[in-house]
C-alpha cells in the first residue's frame, strides 16, 4: 500500500506520462488515490457502542464468566480491546472453539465489533472470563465492569451474578443476552 502511495505521489509531483497531461489532472488523481488508500484503512464512519447490562456466573475453580451484548448501531466499525473491574484479578477476552469434537479455549487480543451488528458474549462462545474472582463476586450482588474499545470511549456496566445453569440458559434463551 506504501508503494502504491508512492508511485501515485510520483505522478503527482511531475515524474510520470499523467504529469505532463496537466497538473490539475495529476493532483486529482494523486487526492483520489490517497482517499481510496484511506477509506481502505477502515477508519472511516463512526461507531455508536450500545452495552447491555452484564452477567456474571459464580466463579468456580478460581474463575468467573461473563456475559453482554455489544451493538454497534454506527456506520464504522469498532473492536473490544479490553475489559476491566475491581472484582477480579483481570478479565480475558475468549473464545470457545470446537474442532474434531473437542472444544478448546482461545484467548483473543481484540473482538471486531462490525457496523450494523450485535455481538454476543456467552457461555461456549465468545465470553469474557474473569480471572481470580474477588470475595464480592458472589450470588446476587452486583459489581462494575469497563469495556475499552479501539475507536470509542469505554463504557462501564454493571453485572450481577447468578449461576452458571441460570446464565447459560437465559443466555441462549433471550436473543439480546
Amino acid at each position: 500500500m506504501v508503494a502504491l502511495l508512492r508511485k501515485a505521489l510520483g505522478i503527482v509531483v511531475g515524474t510520470g506520462a499523467l504529469a505532463r497531461r496537466g497538473p490539475r489532472l495529476a493532483v486529482a488523481v494523486g487526492l483520489g488515490l490517497l482517499a481510496l488508500v484511506a477509506s481502505a484503512c477502515g477508519t472511516s464512519g463512526s461507531p455508536a457502542l450500545e452495552v447491555s447490562a452484564a452477567q456474571a456466573a459464580v466463579p468456580l475453580a478460581g474463575s468467573s464468566q461473563l456475559v453482554l451484548s455489544i451493538t454497534n448501531a454506527g456506520d464504522g466499525d469498532d473492536a473490544l480491546v479490553g475489559v476491566e473491574t475491581d472484582a477480579a484479578l483481570a478479565i480475558e477476552l475468549h473464545e470457545t472453539r470446537i474442532a474434531e469434537d473437542r472444544a478448546t479455549m482461545v484467548s483473543l487480543d481484540e473482538v471486531p465489533l462490525p457496523a450494523g451488528q450485535t455481538v454476543r458474549f456467552r457461555p461456549g462462545g465468545l465470553h469474557l472470563m474473569m480471572i481470580a474472582p474477588s470475595d464480592e463476586v458472589a450470588l446476587g450482588t452486583t459489581f462494575e465492569v469497563t469495556l475499552r474499545f479501539d475507536r470509542s470511549d469505554p463504557v462501564t456496566t454493571t453485572a450481577e451474578v447468578r449461576e452458571l445453569l441460570d446464565l447459560a440458559e437465559d443466555s441462549f434463551d433471550d436473543p439480546d443476552a
